[in-house]
């Protein structure tokens, strides 16, 4: 493994491989636990947020892509900012900004207001997501780097299956405001964790500028196409508005290339597309998020509006999903050193697309049991395929460039939820019953991750990078 000038100029602990020990990581963990079970927990509740607030059912959709949203749209500007101003610093800025923005929410005296705070949390959300990757690879090496990556890989799983269990009991035991409120407490902790052990920082990258226009261009790229994806079920897809909204799209994203192209300091450098390995790290994060998360809102909305249950009710049935992800991740790191990364992320695609073609069983008489099979089976390949993908991200990327890799890998897992959120809604409105539209949507989501793990596999068929790889160095 060959040297680089910007690496941690702090020796590792010799049989760990961890600078500064086990708390960066737990700092990491609990950060990423919190702003991911927020894009799920608030699901169950959006009933008694609809009831308390008055809120119409775009209104509600909104409270979570307002959320979801924000956090893609600035993930490469958070990574960029860590590799500018420390990945450290912008760590605990993204909490801090994370806790305000839920101590608002919860407070929100209107739905307009509670929308206006979770884009402000997606803004935390993504300061401090973007460096978790860099901070990784910054603080770890060896087996100790795939332990980490493991470890946030399947927090990041169980906090998103976990969701809508903690979301139902916090709802029917204390209330909705409280899924808000009780960030506070553990963003306090975060941050206080990360005070104390985040204290090694390489060579920051001074002279940059931070990519304002590209930064504009992307988001507005991604706004007009969410807005269009949520407004064609109600003015028609061929209707001018959205006709307009995804022109407005498109000409927003040749514009962020223009930008990115010609620019001397781009947040997102186009030239690592030329390594294979780094678009199928790209390819394989879209299609994990963007297959089978989206659909917790709608198997949600299934268990409390079809089937009746309470908002607890809903999210015990997760647990099927839940478990699977914390045994088999629990078991995936030991593998990280040992099988090349890209075919773990295959693996659980491969099986997320099993999994989701078994739910697909759904009629009017169907009780939730019909869904257990397929749950275990994607709940497996969750484990397998979220806790390796950070690796594959970082093993494929230049040091110097390690806030940027986070931040666009991250920037692709949460695209590809929020595009996910966006189009099964819009297909789920199109379907006579909830059943049949479930089953669209599994079938949908399959095709997602089993295209997903086929290019994954095809664009990574000579990499050989393990979690324990210097980024690209090796």
């Amino acid at each position: 493994m060959s040297t680089h000038p910007d690496r941690v100029r702090v020796s590792p602990d010799e049989t760990t491989g961890a600078v500064g020990g086990w708390l960066p990581v737990v700092a990491i963990a609990l950060a990423v636990f919190m702003l991911l079970l927020q894009a799920t927990v608030v699901s169950v509740a959006l009933p008694a947020i609809q009831k308390d607030l008055a809120a119409g059912r775009t209104a509600l959709q909104w409270v979570i892509d307002g959320y979801a949203l924000t956090l893609a749209a600035l993930q490469l500007v958070g990574g960029s900012a860590g590799d500018r101003f420390g990945h450290r610093n912008v760590f605990i800025t993204g909490v801090a900004v994370f806790a305000s923005a839920s101590l608002v929410s919860g407070f929100a005296p209107s739905v307009t207001v509670l929308i206006g705070a979770v884009a402000v949390q997606g803004v935390g959300g993504a300061l401090m997501f973007s460096t978790t990757l860099a901070l990784i690879a910054h603080y770890y090496r060896g087996s100790s780097r795939g332990t980490a990556f493991a470890i946030r890989g399947t927090v990041a799983g169980v906090a998103a299956a976990a969701g809508p269990l903690l979301g139902g009991v916090v709802t029917t035991w204390l209330g909705w405001r409280w899924i808000f409120w009780l960030n506070v407490p553990v963003a306090a902790a975060t941050v206080a964790i990360a005070v104390v052990s985040l204290r090694h920082e390489g060579d920051r990258e001074r002279g940059r500028r931070l990519d304002i226009g590209g930064a504009l261009s992307f988001s507005a790229t991604l706004l007009l196409l969410v807005f269009a994806l949520l407004r064609g079920n109600d003015a028609g897809w061929t209707s001018k508005p959205v006709l307009g909204l995804f022109a407005g799209a498109i000409v927003g994203l040749i514009a962020f290339l223009v930008i990115e192209h010609r620019t001397s300091d781009p947040m997102l450098d186009l030239t690592l597309f030329r390594r294979r390995e780094f678009t199928g790290a790209q390819v394989a994060a879209l299609a994990a998020q963007g297959s089978l998360f989206p659909l917790y809102i709608f198997l949600s909305l299934y268990f409390q509006g079809s089937l009746g249950y309470t908002p607890l009710q809903t999210g015990v049935r997760f647990l099927v999903i839940t478990v699977p992800i914390l045994l088999v991740g629990a078991t995936v790191g030991a593998l990280m050193d040992k099988v090349p990364v890209h075919r773990l992320v295959a693996t659980g695609l491969l099986l997320m697309a099993a999994g989701l073609l078994l739910m697909h069983r759904l009629n009017p008489t169907s009780t939730w049991t019909a869904l257990i099979p397929g749950f275990l089976v994607a709940g497996i390949g969750v484990g397998f395929a979220l806790p390796p993908l950070g690796a594959l991200a970082i093993s494929v990327a230049d040091p110097t460039h390690a806030g940027m890799a986070s931040g666009i890998n991250n920037t692709f897992q949460q695209v590809g939820f929020t595009l996910g959120l966006a189009t099964y809604g819009a297909l789920y409105a199109h379907q006579p019953t909830p059943t049949t539209a479930l089953n669209h949507l599994f079938t949908t989501a399959a095709s997602v991750a089993l295209l997903g793990a086929l290019l994954t596999l095809t664009l990574n068929r000579t990499g050989q990078a393990k979690a324990g790889d210097g980024s690209a160095d090796s």
